[in-house]
């Protein structure tokens, strides 16, 4: 019983091996492309050999050689051993000897070589060694099934799919993806690669970019001693997407915008604050196609998709220029900005910029995006300036405020210009304590949050809680800011700024300043005596009378 066991064993064994070439048939990438099946196969097949002959010397004899015969669309085969024919065998396992070979064929000499078999794999390799093959066609199996996957994806780097969230992690999402060919993927965005708004347990599905693949790596010691990582051919696979990419805004307005995907529109550059801030440049390649008009769509119905995906994101959408004055002065919309005002030097790539006192603010915008955003998409370095109208107003010791931008930022600069400090000397009269309150912001309402949902409290604006920590800290920034703007001015500006401004009277105040000292002069008078000068003031008054 132990005996036939052990055969039915090996039975079960061969079958094994066969089934393997049964799950390229069932595997669903080469389901669609029988070529490919066949290829994979033939592969297997080489691979068969070349591991039976290395358990067969492992287990049976290290120069035992073998003839293996495979038919790949039925997963059978048969294994032959060579021996070569001799007078007298002295390794059994590879030698027969010619007395008894002639018993099988009279045409065989000496020398030449017997094909034994088929052969049953149980009786000449271990349970382990059959064991190792199945796993090594399996492990073939699964390896060209990831090459197929990962040539798939790699089409899509570039593109943008749709995807469902899988898992959350702290620093990543995980998200599936199903392939054309019906095979399941996983896309990884990593926490750097999300906008802030982003909230993927809300959004069970969303619009990622491909951005790229990244393989297994291992390191390699070279010749020379060196490490080297370099990636495996067979390794996994891992695919990152993003949503703060340039390129996803790209490939959005593509999918929604006909023209675009038909090269009739062509987009010249593109500048984002991901979730915040956006602005695109956009070219038509027909006088007949209004490129901002095509793209914004009638009533914003097209932009508005993309915004919408993009949590609100603001998107200016604005005509491209070969003439970096007038490219410039549209890129700072929403400022209003006159072409001519603007001074572009192409080689040194530096632009300035002359702004009315109430433009600045809009130039720069809150947090600088406004100004950042136009030099991102021009290529520019733009610095602005204060265009005063009335020159004979101006203070020449005066200074701009936007000429502290390098020390204070442009959010400062942008709060500052908000709160109507937009001269040095305007900031030192205000003080310190009025550069805080300008830093600070505007009062606003609280909100109140009620079952998830904040609300907005009373119309009445309230004043901010702010702690003591806060406090301190934005007291601090503020009389930096005042001992940065008092030492661009000499002692005796500083004197004249703060100098109190004598009064000013009219000759109206004089001569009710005169009558009231003349009557204090006739009170304190003795009795019975005039003041001097009363008969004169007198005389005049009697003549009109």
């Amino acid at each position: 019983m132990a005996r036939k066991q052990v055969k039915a064993e090996g039975v079960d064994r061969k079958a094994q091996i066969a089934s393997a070439f049964g799950e390229i048939e069932q595997s669903k990438i080469f389901l669609d492309k029988r070529t490919e099946s066949a290829a994979v196969k033939m592969d297997i097949a080489d691979l068969l050999k070349d591991i039976i002959q290395k358990q067969l010397r492992k287990d049976y004899d290290p120069e035992v050689e073998a003839n293996i015969f495979i038919n790949p669309e039925r997963g059978d085969f048969e294994v032959y051993i060579l021996k070569k024919i001799v007078e007298e065998v002295d390794i059994a396992p590879i030698e027969i000897s010619l007395e008894e070979v002639r018993k099988i064929d009279e045409s065989l000499e000496v020398g030449d070589y017997y094909e034994e078999g088929p052969i049953k794999l149980d009786d000449y390799l271990s349970r382990k060694s059959i064991q190792i093959i199945k796993q090594s066609v399996q492990k073939k199996v699964r390896d060209l099934e990831r090459m197929v996957v990962y040539e798939e994806c790699l089409e899509k780097v570039g593109e943008v799919v749709a995807a469902e969230v899988y898992q959350v992690r702290s620093n990543e999402v995980i998200f599936t993806y199903n392939t054309t060919k019906d095979h399941r993927v996983e896309l990884v965005l990593p926490k750097s690669e999300m906008m802030k708004k982003d909230n993927p347990r809300r959004t069970p599905r969303m619009k990622l970019y491909v951005k790229n693949i990244e393989r297994e790596r291992q390191k390699i010691r070279l010749d020379d001693g060196t490490v080297e990582e370099k990636e495996k051919a067979d390794g996994g696979m891992k695919v990152i997407v993003s949503r703060v990419d340039d390129r996803f805004l790209y490939k959005l307005f593509e999918q929604e915008v006909p023209e675009i995907l038909d090269g009739l529109i062509v987009i010249k550059g593109i500048a984002r604050v991901p979730g915040e801030r956006a602005k695109v440049a956009v070219e038509s390649t027909s006088a007949r196609i209004d490129p901002v008009g095509a793209t914004v769509g009638y009533r914003g119905k097209r932009i508005q998709s993309i915004v919408k995906e993009l949590n609100n994101e603001n998107i200016d959408v604005i005509y491209y220029s070969d003439e970096p004055q007038v490219y410039i002065s549209r890129a700072l919309q929403p400022a209003k900005i006159d072409p001519l005002t603007v001074h572009a030097d192409m080689k040194t790539r530096k632009a300035r910029v002359m702004l009315k006192p109430d433009q600045i603010k809009y130039a720069i915008g809150k947090n600088g995006n406004n100004i950042h955003l136009a030099e991102k998409l021009t290529g520019y370095e733009i610095d602005v300036y204060r265009d005063v109208i009335d020159r004979s107003m101006e203070d020449p010791t005066d200074i701009d405020i936007i000429e502290f931008r390098e020390e204070f930022g442009d959010d400062m600069i942008y709060q500052l210009l908000d709160a109507g400090l937009d001269t040095a000397k305007k900031a030192l009269k205000a003080g310190v304590e009025e550069i805080e309150q300008a830093l600070l912001g505007p009062q606003r309402p609280d909100e109140v949050t009620v079952f998830g949902k904040s609300m907005r409290g009373p119309s009445r604006p309230r004043e901010r809680r702010i702690s003591e920590d806060e406090k301190r800290y934005w007291h601090k920034i503020a009389d930096t800011i005042y001992r940065t703007v008092k030492e661009q001015f000499s002692d005796e500006d500083l004197e004249e700024l703060f100098r109190e401004p004598e009064p000013m009277f009219f000759e109206a105040d004089r001569v009710a300043i005169q009558i009231e000292g003349e009557s204090a002069g006739a009170e304190d008078a003795p009795a019975g005596e005039a003041p001097e000068g009363a008969a004169d003031a007198a005389e005049p008054a009697s003549e009109e009378e």
